[in-house]
């Protein structure tokens, strides 16, 4: 996981954080993917809970940032999300669909 910047990383779990809450249900699997993921990063939780949350759109450019190799390898972890409680939500697909992959 080192291949993505603190920065990127802190982007990721933000964006998933709100694909996890676009459905309105937190479900425990969400929790337990995101957690295994922040520990891949590096990251403790108590890092992850001061991090202020952003807007959208600026996460949504912050991610734009990023090259198309480490944009894909993000989406792969925010569709895994978006399945991980066993039902895909059109507000959580909505959310990846937004982030289209750019090519620089």
């Amino acid at each position: 996981m080192n291949q993505f910047s603190e920065h990127e990383k802190r982007t990721i779990l933000h964006l998933l954080t709100m694909i996890m809450e676009a459905d309105s249900v937190i479900h425990p699997k969400e929790v337990e993917y995101i957690k295994s993921l922040m520990k891949d990063f590096g990251l403790s939780t108590a890092e992850f809970d001061h991090m202020e949350m952003l807007d959208f759109d600026v996460l949504k450019n912050e991610f734009k940032m990023m090259d198309v190799e480490k944009q894909n390898m993000a989406k792969e972890y925010f569709v895994k999300m978006s399945k991980v409680d066993g039902f895909i939500h059109k507000s959580e697909l909505k959310i990846i669909n937004d982030l289209q992959v750019i090519n620089h």
